[in-house]
């Protein structure tokens, strides 16, 4: 099976895994308009809801990214094989991704039971809604975290062995679009997870610090996720300033020599050449990008930063809009 169709494959269980989540929940009453009386009941439609949805998209993006960054490691490698050899790249990221899962069982588990407790939603006199969200959070608290390790893993993994000093020439920033483009889908994918979290807030008065704490969190996540394209503009900055610092030592030289000799520049035809070829070489440094995002990149950069806010947004007016209409549906 191709990766292609691998993929339709996994995005349709997906579809139904997310549709059977919210079957379920609904036959177990977490969709019955008495329920929206009381705060638990409001958090339980959320939870459901939020469940359903956002399990089904974290089981998808884990097998995507990790298809994702095979492919554009596999064409960066394709462009440089001598950077490192395909099959290790792979065996690499097969392990790290392994190891990802393995770990967000045991992160899922612990924040799932600190959560419940904490809470109080667990007891022996929970109804069968109450344990049947208890155990999506486990899935859903595992999933999510095995996506956060996954989008830091990736990386790390493009900064060490990728992004080392003496392989970012001054002159070569088309090899790292492949990684950048990289780079993007996961702050896309980032940006993604956390524009769903307002479906746990429906109907629901979020204090200013919670949603100052996600945006903080976002942030930060997104801009460890940039450090490779921040990376690579500081080395090639760097290397540029030195490399224009040289060429200005060397029209410094020349100048100085035509003191010492007491000709006039133009009168020596050497150095008047190799003057031409200086400016030359320095107008063509001065006019290397820094950057490896282009325009259409950035613009997709933006439309990221963006996206939170604006899911938020969305959110409030789908609330606003769907308490109406259970105001109406109550009085009917």
């Amino acid at each position: 099976m191709n990766v292609t169709a691998q993929r339709y494959s996994t995005l349709v269980i997906c579809i139904f895994t997310g549709i059977g989540i919210l079957i379920v929940a609904f036959c177990f009453g977490a969709f019955e308009l008495t329920r929206l009386d009381t705060p638990l009941g409001v958090r339980q439609r959320n939870a459901a809801l939020a469940f359903g949805i956002m399990i089904s998209f974290f089981i998808y993006i884990n097998g995507y990214l990790y298809q994702r960054s095979v492919k554009c490691f596999s064409d960066f490698l394709n462009k440089y094989p001598g950077e490192m050899n395909h099959e290790t790249m792979v065996v690499e990221l097969q392990t790290g991704f392994s190891k990802c899962r393995k770990y967000s069982w045991i992160g899922g588990g612990l924040i799932t039971v600190v959560y419940l407790f904490s809470e109080g939603l667990l007891s022996l006199e929970s109804d069968i809604l109450s344990w049947y969200l208890s155990v999506l959070g486990l899935f859903f608290w595992r999933y999510a975290i095995c996506t956060l390790f996954c989008l830091l893993f990736v990386t790390r993994f493009a900064l060490s062995r990728f992004l080392n000093e003496g392989l970012i020439d001054l002159f070569g920033i088309e090899k790292f679009k492949h990684l950048s483009e990289l780079v993007i889908s996961n702050a896309v994918i980032s940006a993604l997870s956390l524009s769903l979290i307002p479906i746990f807030w429906l109907g629901i008065n979020v204090p200013i610090i919670d949603r100052v704490i996600v945006s903080i969190a976002f942030l930060m996540l997104t801009s460890f996720l940039f450090l490779p394209v921040n990376k690579v503009q500081r080395c090639i900055a760097k290397k540029k300033s030195l490399a224009i610092q040289r060429i200005n030592d060397s029209i410094k030289q020349l100048f100085l020599l035509n003191e010492k000799h007491k000709r006039r520049l133009t009168d020596d035809p050497v150095r008047l050449r190799k003057l031409s070829s200086l400016i030359n070489s320095k107008q063509q440094i001065s006019a290397v990008s820094e950057w490896a995002i282009d325009i259409p990149q950035g613009m997709k950069t933006i439309a990221i930063v963006f996206s939170v806010p604006l899911s938020w947004a969305i959110g409030a007016l789908v609330d606003k809009y769907l308490q109406e209409i259970i105001e109406i549906s109550k009085m009917v």
